[in-house]
């Protein structure tokens, strides 16, 4: 197991006592470890029980090359990976280890990737998010991250994919039809300790989303990784596949992976029904001001920018509203049983083609920005931007992936919490793939994508 001790990897002894024993003790028979590589894709090595606890002291071999791997499985280069040359150690975090499911045979753990020496490096994305997370902490906020999943659930083959459902929009015919997998399903996620808060048919033909409770950061990316491995696992098992890739069927609206926040600071609320408190005014106006290179890391794939379009609630413009779904920032003041714990802002840009730990530790990056600055929030929009007046609408967020990245590589705020080792390599990643399959027609970039994520 890892954790930190003055910022260093420690991992000379188990804590709690036998964490291995416990999960020996629960029936694991292999253990998952996994990384998000900057192309959003989860690559993961696995081990059988009897080399569990070995595992655990001294790692699993990782290609650094892995922060180079592209969307198509390409290898790219960059000036700051030495491609294939060296080793890191992928260290499976045993405090966050998870079974795939109520038989307790396959369990899952998020991985740091180490050096040889068990030291942190610097292209280890989900250390980022780490760092980030102890900078709120510093700056005394409470900061809480809540994720939404939207994914496609498929018949068929993966050559002849056949949609699972014909709707009705957010319809209990749909849920009617999914029912037997729904149902194993809640069970399955409440067993990994990820129980959802709601699960609906969403507007698409075959389109699902869960909402995970909400968590510290970490443990919110964490979360949102496990539950895409359980439901993933749970559809196999009834004849049916998922994806969570942005767009899914050309034509159709596509995936998002909406960020939730909040946080309070000395005990004050995040907002309430008359609006964001004075600290989460500085900290949307963060995002808000970020909302450009925030586009380039949380949605990065090559038909994010055919999602984020107007009327599909992708976050197309850049403003912020009460309840405005249009807006990419939704402040949600909540219900009047539950204020003012649940206010909070929905950050609704993102996709599933992200890297979870990259665009949590972004998000918070922008949003301390913005309380360090104590940025002031502008008027927000209550109505679809687009009744506005042209010369009132906001802006637009990019309109292609290369004006997205290039926002992200001229962002002095986004680099300095990121760092240059994952910043650069994630930029080549990502602008391989648009010399790549950019350049096909939409049809084939989805079809691409598809069973990527």
């Amino acid at each position: 197991m890892l954790w930190y001790e003055g910022g260093m990897a420690v991992t000379d002894r188990l804590r709690p006592a036998d964490v291995v024993g416990a999960l020996l003790d629960r029936g694991l028979r292999m253990l998952i470890t996994s990384v998000v590589d900057n192309a959003g894709v989860t690559r993961a090595k696995t081990v059988p029980a009897a080399r569990l606890r070995r595992a655990a002291r001294d790692g699993i071999g990782l290609s650094p090359v892995f922060a180079l791997m592209c969307t198509d499985d390409a290898i790219t280069t960059s000036p700051l990976v030495n491609g294939p040359v060296g080793d890191n150690r992928l260290m499976p975090d045993l405090s966050a280890a998870a079974p795939l499911g109520p038989d307790n045979t396959t369990f899952w753990a998020p991985a740091d990737q180490l050096s040889q020496d068990h030291q942190p490096i610097p292209i280890c994305q989900r250390s980022a998010l780490r760092s980030q997370e102890q900078r709120a902490i510093a700056a005394g906020l409470d900061v809480r991250l809540g994720f939404e999943l939207e994914f496609t659930v498929f018949a068929g083959t993966s050559d002849e994919p056949t949609v699972a459902t014909l709707g009705p929009a957010y319809g209990v015919l749909a849920t009617l039809k999914l029912e037997e997998f729904i149902v194993e399903l809640m069970e399955a996620l409440d067993a990994a300790g990820v129980a959802p808060e709601q699960l609906h048919p969403e507007y698409a033909h075959g389109q699902l989303e869960v909402a995970l409770p909400p968590a510290s950061p970490l443990a919110a990316a964490d979360q949102s990784q496990l539950a895409r491995l359980v439901i993933h696992r749970v559809a196999r098992r009834h004849g049916l596949m998922v994806s969570f890739a942005p767009i899914t069927v050309a034509g159709f609206v596509g995936n998002g992976a909406h960020i939730h926040f909040s946080a309070s600071l000395g005990g004050v609320a995040f907002g309430s029904s008359d609006g964001p408190s004075e600290h989460a005014q500085y900290l949307i106006a963060g995002v808000l001001d970020h909302l450009d290179a925030l586009t380039g890391v949380l949605a990065p794939s090559v038909v994010s920018a055919d999602r984020r379009i107007p009327g599909n609630w992708a976050g197309a413009f850049a403003c912020w509203g009460v309840e405005n779904r249009e807006a990419a920032l939704r402040y949600v003041p909540g219900s009047i049983s539950s204020r003012p714990d649940s206010a909070n802002c929905e950050l609704k840009i993102g996709d599933p083609s992200g890297n979870v730990y990259l665009s949590a530790a972004s998000v918070l990056a922008a949003a301390l920005d913005g309380l360090e600055r104590q940025a002031v929030l502008p008027d927000g929009f209550d109505r679809d931007p687009t009744t506005y007046p042209e010369d009132e609408q906001p802006r637009r967020l990019p309109l292609t992936l290369e004006d997205a990245l290039s926002a992200l590589e001229r962002s002095d705020v986004l680099r300095a919490a990121l760092g240059d080792a994952i910043v650069e390599p994630f930029l080549a990643v990502r602008r391989n793939d648009a010399a790549s399959l950019g350049q096909l027609s939409l049809e084939d970039r989805v079809r691409a994508l598809r069973w990527r994520y």
